[in-house]
């Protein structure tokens, strides 16, 4: 097994290195919880320091020595260097005079400062206060700051930087690094979330569960099974709990069990005891009064608090917290009530189990969703309503389907439609009688999505539909119709959206766009109904229809999560892709990023395509190549937009234009036949292959061609005119000047009439109007685009200065930010790099260190140097600002 990886925090290590390079240097205290990272970083200031030519002197404080005179100072008053001093009082002396005549040669190193001893303290004291010695400590929460210590602070002497926990990428990295591969992102959150980040506990947490084989590799990661926390972790909070009195221990037990707490569920007679839990620095609060909520400070003390409980005592504490958290009425604590009340070991009732199945799928908390429906079935017998049985195995298989478990998910929905199917043979008028609706709506999403076979969902839609009632069919045919673009079927493309209607500007959009038609069914059937409509009209770039449909949607789409849990995700792409249609691209990408805050949710794939998207257009293709890739990964993990085939068109069209094309046609190998029947598939692959053939214009051009008529056929205006951009920049304005000006003429947003515009001055070589396009074709977030119509404006300017001049101001100001993209063979090939010496040699002249690119690689400094050397020597280049110009073109 490999050693345990470091994470060089360069923020934190770069910050401190600056400070103590200072002159004159201020001291600096790094504070924060026991395993946080301290010294870790303190070691990495030390190490950039000393090769930079500082003496480094470490200073160990122990609590066993912190009554032992100097015995902190020990090991430095031992040295050889006082050999021939016998006193030790002159031994001190003297090496504060040595350090002192010196001060900006060394740095003083104090680990866990406030237990030096008080002589070594005074010492320290001295070399900070009177010499100016620049000095680097560290210090725990849980130890108070006293005498000289103190007094350095109140002296305003001392900088402190509080310590925060593993950021999520970090994290994330530190076990790609440690397991050989990602982890699966369920595995990730609750390391994540367990931990808060804090290094030495994510160790122990991991290499227990290794040592335990709760460690596999699984089709979405590795998966880490987290065993319990050793001992010798547990014990070092220990004392702290010790001290706790009977009020407050039993309180910080309720938090151990249920945290975050909400205050609100505090009761009155606890209100010293939590105070004095929040003053010794065992509980943390976030937010005000009722609105935040309440946890414990470090995560092991909730290991350590659970660790003196037995059993019983452990389920009455999850009892007690679940009567509390049930009186608050609020769904979220609803559910934590009954995972508390299923964790004590008591018997749930049938339907609170369904319920809490449902509710833990909606939440993204699958695997839980998981057990409390095989709980269901478990407690479903011969006598129970058909009708729960049905809800059993519908909650079932959603869990199952959202965590890849393909095959057991389709027994779960066949059960489940069994089920529903007998319950309406047996009683027609029972309370649920879109059930099976429902059954058949989750089951389709399961095939189209997760089994890639949209085909199959609406031939079995399709089968179904005669047998629903006018409900049902309203429910369902939204997503028939969704499944039938998907596999390419023109016959489902709305009245008015396809090229034949495009050109007539008050052709209809199509049945079932009017929300407020009579006949139309409430309930669930309208949140899809709105759904539908919302993906149409945004699809033919009819922006303000959309916009209506997503209104109309958003009021039903809480009311309904328990039959359509991600409507509220699928109303924002809609939203997304209002603003990029008309032109808002600024609102958009931070309303994409601001969805994107959260990792483990269910729509984390569907906002990285989202900015990769547009990243690419923006020629940031930098920036889109991590995004597109993470969205692969993401996608896989979770998709319930279909958007895997379009992210990995996408990646691909990255890694074409940045010069791959090796990496391009074996991204492009991955989409299978059903990926290609989809015509957003089609249009980004298409992207792909012209810049793969970017070399052969015509060749190119046709690619765009086939996939822009392919798009226009099937209604997908909005991103065929993002497709056709790229033939315009192909050089193919005159093939696709007239299908985007009938595509304008139907949708008349902003994007797609711009677009027109921008190709009808491509094919007339019209300089003044391209000039004056390309701010706009900016604005929209089509900077690429822009920086090639404003290059192509220099040739049309036919001499005319002030045209030439604007032109090449808009030149440059874009060229900062875009990426030429590469043309011919493959970038490293080039360069006659191997394929290690490429990537080190990419990183470095993007500006990384040795050891980020080290750390990054999971390989050593010396061996990222040698590889530098290897390349400076190839490329015939004397350093890393000769490699950055020379690599300029391949970043």
């Amino acid at each position: 097994m490999r050693s345990w990886p470091v994470i060089s925090r360069s923020a934190h290590v770069d910050a401190l290195v600056t400070a103590l390079s200072a002159r004159p240097a201020r001291a600096q205290m790094l504070r924060g919880p026991s395993g946080i990272g301290k010294t870790t970083i303190a070691a990495a200031v030390s190490h950039t320091l000393g090769e930079r030519g500082r003496t480094i002197v470490p200073v160990i404080a122990l609590a066993e020595l912190q009554h032992v005179p100097l015995g902190a100072l020990a090991p430095l008053l031992g040295s050889s260097r006082f050999a021939d001093i016998d006193d030790v009082g002159a031994r001190l002396h003297e090496l504060m005079a040595l350090v002192g005549r010196h001060a900006e040669s060394y740095l003083l190193v104090v680990d866990d400062a406030p237990l030096l001893d008080d002589a070594s303290a005074a010492a320290l004291y001295q070399l900070v206060r009177v010499f100016g010695v620049p000095c680097l400590m560290t210090a725990r929460d849980e130890h108070a700051l006293s005498g000289p210590i103190a007094r350095l602070l109140h002296e305003d002497l001392v900088t402190v930087t509080e310590t925060t926990g593993l950021s999520l990428d970090e994290t994330r990295e530190l076990l790609r690094r440690r397991l050989g591969a990602d982890p699966r992102p369920e595995s990730l959150q609750r390391l994540y979330e367990t931990t808060r980040g804090n290094p030495l506990f994510l160790r122990e947490l991991v290499m227990a569960a290794e040592r335990a084989g709760r460690v596999s590799a699984g089709p979405f990661g590795v998966e880490v099974d987290a065993a319990r926390l050793p001992g010798h972790i547990i014990d070092t909070v220990a004392g702290r709990i010790a001290e706790l009195g009977e009020r407050e221990r039993a309180l910080a037990e309720l938090l151990a069990v249920a945290q975050p707490w909400p205050p609100a569920a505090t009761r009155d007679d606890e209100r010293d005891a939590l105070d004095a839990l929040v003053s010794a620095g065992i509980v943390a609060s976030s937010g005000t009064d009722d609105a935040g909520y309440l946890q414990l400070a470090h995560p092991v003390f909730a290991e350590a608090l659970l660790a003196g409980l037995d059993s019983a005592a452990r389920a009455a504490r999850r009892r007690d917290a679940a009567d509390r958290l049930l009186a608050l009425g609020a769904p979220e604590l609803r559910f934590t009530a009954l995972c508390l009340r299923d964790d004590a070991g008591d018997a749930l009732a049938l339907d609170d189990l369904v319920w809490a199945s449902g509710y833990a799928h909606a939440v993204g908390d699958h695997e839980r969703a998981v057990r409390a429906a095989r709980r269901a079935i478990d407690r479903v017998g011969e006598d129970a309503a058909l009708a729960t049985r049905a809800r059993a195995h519908l909650a079932l298989g959603a869990a199952l389907s959202a965590l890849g478990e393909l095959d057991e998910a389709d027994a779960a929905f066949a059960a489940a439609d069994d089920a529903a199917l007998a319950a309406g043979d047996v009683a027609p008028d029972h309370p649920d009688p879109g059930l099976r609706a429902a059954v058949q709506l989750r089951w389709a999403q399961h095939t189209a999505l997760r089994r890639t076979a949209p085909r199959d969902a609406a031939e079995r839609l399709t089968s179904v539909l005669a047998d629903l009632d006018a409900e049902g069919r309203a429910l369902v045919e939204p997503d028939l119709a969704k499944w039938r673009l998907m596999a390419g079927d023109t016959g489902a493309v709305p009245v008015g959206a396809s090229a034949d209607r495009a050109a007539s500007p008050s052709a209809s959009a199509g049945p079932g766009l009017d929300a407020a038609a009579p006949g139309v069914p409430a309930g669930p059937a309208a949140l899809n109904a709105a759904i539908g409509q919302a993906m149409i009209a945004t699809m033919s770039g009819r922006t303000a229809e959309a916009a209506a449909a997503v209104a109309a949607g958003r009021p039903l789409a809480a009311q309904h999560a328990d039959v359509l849990p991600f409507a509220d995700s699928l109303l924002d792409l809609n939203a997304f892709l209002i603003d990029v249609g008309d032109g808002r691209i600024a609102e958009a990408r931070a309303f994409a990023e601001a969805r994107r805050l959260d990792p483990f949710a269910d729509s984390a794939g569907l906002w990285s395509y989202a900015l990769a998207l547009i990243h690419l257009h923006a020629g940031r293709l930098h920036d889109a190549e991590p995004l597109a890739r993470l969205a692969i990964e993401q996608l896989r993990w979770r998709d319930f937009t279909g958007l895997l085939g379009p992210a990995i068109a996408l990646a691909a069209t990255v890694a074409a234009q940045l010069g791959e094309p090796t990496e391009a046609e074996a991204l492009l190998a991955q989409l299978d036949a059903a990926h290609l029947d989809d015509v957003k598939v089609t249009l980004q692959a298409a992207e792909a292959r012209a810049w793969l053939a970017a070399d052969d214009p015509a060749r190119a051009i046709g690619e765009i061609g086939a996939a822009v008529a392919r798009g226009a056929e099937l209604g997908h205006l909005l991103l065929t005119a993002l497709t056709a951009s790229v033939g315009i920049r192909a050089g193919g304005a005159a093939a696709f000047a007239d299908p985007l000006a009938g595509m304008a003429a139907y949708s008349g947003c902003t994007l797609v009439t711009t677009l027109a515009e921008t190709a009808a001055a491509w094919r007339d070589a019209n300089a003044s109007a391209a000039i004056e396009l390309a701010p706009r074709i900016q604005s929209m977030g089509l900077d690429a685009l822009a920086l090639d119509t404003v290059r192509a404006a220099l040739d049309w300017a036919g001499g005319e200065r002030m045209l030439e001049r604007r032109a090449r101001v808009l030149a440059t100001e874009l060229a900062l930010t875009v990426v030429t993209p590469r043309r011919g063979r493959d970038a490293r090939e080039q360069t006659g790099l191997t394929e290690r010496e490429w990537v080190i040699a990419r990183a470095a002249a993007r500006r990384e260190r040795s050891r980020e690119i080290a750390e990054r690689l999971g390989v050593s400094v010396r061996t990222v140097d040698n590889h530098l050397a290897s390349v400076y020597r190839k490329l015939g280049v004397g350093g890393r600002a000769e490699l950055e110009d020379e690599l300029r073109d391949f970043l």
